[in-house]
């Protein structure tokens, strides 16, 4: 039976209402006949992705006759992944949590989040929900009081195994404090890999330890309770009370090979569980430590990678960039969108058979599918293969004319100013900044009119202002500038941390952790490495955009702007 529209009588919902009711009776062992397990899982799905336990879209009315089905309607959509609400655009969305409709909303003291979420809160009190009031809500729109909502909140259509299913995840969600917090500390974790250069890792963990020790963990020693009591009492209420909590942080370090890391992030955790791993650096891919924390559903937040993993639809790891990967695919952007080239023409990538080859190629070639006409081909350098002046001449020969995308670091480019000698030469070359460590001087001059770089932070003489709030900070925190590049993303992070761990308050959920960093503001003064970093839910890569420059003439060449920022 399917709950009918607005208009139904109050017959069905007391028979879907008997059902759930009897079925909840064995709500332990089993919900609409599945294990609680299988349930949450099912239930997950129709909250965070409005995919029906029949794996259909759920199905909605929005303004009274719409109807809607899918993405469009999920619960997350609005309410958050944590279910704990948000405040974004001038527009207020309540908790959906189980622990927060299963208690009273009497004020601004019961939202959970920052201060702008508390002071849009204007809605009359609430008494608690139960599961029959919250049924009502979710088909006819109405509180418990009989009050309606607004007409943009979705009135789902849903069978009563779904509606069960869908009521047994929202009880559970953010229902428990998340691992890593005891009455009086939070752990927190970063992490290193052998081969790290050691004088970067100092510069990068130095600004984290200083931050906990002598910015988090000082003012509560200093304010302690009376701190606390002000903003967040037991129960989310002013009045005493230690809520905020002392911040444990620890190194994890990585030794050997790549495919035992998991395995040793693994018992780090099983002798220290962990609330989210900021920061971090290892050799190589970060990959391994991406598909521990994801499978942990652990929080790592802007470790110092070039070789993130690439993964749109993974949400615990919070990356400052695509790295390589952003760079070969603003490299097709701009070669689809501003480059117009003639039918036949061929496009060919040159890399080395390594990981940041792969990636650089990798974010070319998937973006090219999409945007591209022109037909694509790799040239793969395996390790032992060397270049050189025959290796330009007879890569000239093979494809004369071509617009060659040239993903090789500065050593490897001995004898390219071949390349723009003769009828063969190409007529468009890519390299990329971040493989030739920006050694501009690397693009030999008789290539320069007509090669490209891409750019995947700012350009010189930008970013001053950041520039001496690092240095300002660092100085107050006593701590030498040995690698500002390096310190200042950990001085980023310390910025995000600043605001999100007040922010969280009470609840100590990790996807409203994440929740609430995926709502901050742009930032366009805190990063030292990029003009704009964005958010958004589920975005996992704050920085969007990659320039594409030319490199100027003479010995210490200027760069010329060749695009804006995003390559829309």
């Amino acid at each position: 039976m399917t709950i009918p529209r607005l208009a139904v009588r109050a017959f069905p919902l007391m028979v879907l209402w008997l059902f759930l009711v009897a079925s909840l009776a064995g709500a332990e062992e089993t919900v609409a006949g599945r294990p609680a397990a299988e349930a949450l899982r099912l239930g997950e799905a129709m909250y965070q992705r409005g995919i029906l336990p029949s794996g259909k879209p759920m199905r909605a009315l929005v303004q009274g006759d719409l109807e809607l089905s899918g993405t469009m309607t999920t619960c997350a959509n609005c309410h958050m992944r944590s279910g704990l609400g948000s405040a974004e655009g001038g527009i207020f969305t309540p908790p959906t949590s189980g622990k927060k409709l299963y208690a009273p909303l009497t004020g601004q003291q019961d939202i959970p989040g920052p201060t702008m979420s508390r002071s849009m809160f204007q809605n009359p009190p609430r008494p608690a929900y139960d599961d029959a009031s919250l049924l009502r809500a979710l088909v006819y729109g109405v509180d418990p009081t009989g009050r309606s909502f607004s007409a943009t909140m979705p009135r789902y259509l849903l069978e009563p195994d779904e509606a069960q299913i869908l009521l047994y995840y929202i009880k559970q969600l953010s229902s428990t404090t998340s691992p890593g917090i005891t009455d009086t500390r939070m752990h927190l974790a970063t992490i290193v890999s052998d081969g790290v250069d050691a004088k970067a890792w100092e510069a990068q963990l130095a600004p984290l330890q200083a931050f906990f020790d002598k910015e988090w963990n000082a003012r509560l020693a200093i304010l302690g309770s009376q701190w606390n009591a002000r903003w967040f009492g037991p129960g989310g209420k002013p009045g005493g009370g230690l809520t905020y909590r002392e911040v444990a942080f620890e190194v994890w370090r990585l030794t050997g090979k790549p495919e035992t890391w998991e395995a040793q992030l693994a018992e780090y955790y099983r002798r220290q569980p962990v609330f989210a791993v900021v920061g971090g650096s290892v050799s190589g891919s970060w990959s391994p430590v991406h598909r521990f924390c994801e499978k942990g559903k652990i929080p790592c937040l802007f470790p110092a990678t070039e070789l993130p993993q690439v993964a749109e639809q993974d949400l615990y790891t919070l990356y400052f960039s695509k790295g390589y990967f952003q760079e070969g695919e603003a490299a097709a952007k701009y070669l689809s969108r501003v480059v117009e080239l003639p039918p036949g023409r061929e496009v060919v990538q040159v890399f080395r058979d390594n990981e940041a080859g792969r990636a650089l190629s990798r974010g070319f070639a998937e973006t090219w599918s999409k945007f591209g006409k022109n037909l694509l081909r790799d040239v793969k350098l395996e390790a032992t293969r060397s270049t050189g002046k025959a290796f330009w001449e007879e890569l000239a020969a093979r494809h004369p004319g071509a617009v060659l995308l040239v993903w090789l670091p500065a050593e490897d480019l001995a004898g390219v100013e071949l390349l723009a000698q003769g009828p063969q030469r190409p007529s468009t070359l890519f390299f990329s900044s971040t493989l030739i460590e920006d050694r501009l001087t690397a693009v030999p001059e008789p290539l320069r009119d007509f090669s490209f770089l891409t750019w995947p932070k700012r350009l010189p003489g930008d970013g001053d202002y950041t520039r001496q709030l690092v240095r300002g900070w660092l100085g107050n925190k006593k701590l030498p500038v040995t690698d500002l590049a390096a310190s200042a993303q950990s001085y980023f992070i310390t910025r995000m941390l600043s605001v999100a761990l007040i922010d969280m308050g009470t609840d100590y959920y990790r996807d409203f952790f994440l929740d609430l960093l995926d709502c901050s503001p742009d930032q366009v003064n805190s990063s030292l490495r990029y003009p704009v970093l964005s958010f958004g839910p589920g975005q996992r890569y704050a920085s969007k955009g990659c320039y594409i420059v030319a490199v100027g003439k003479g010995a210490q060449p200027k760069l010329v702007k060749k695009s804006d920022w995003v390559i829309y």
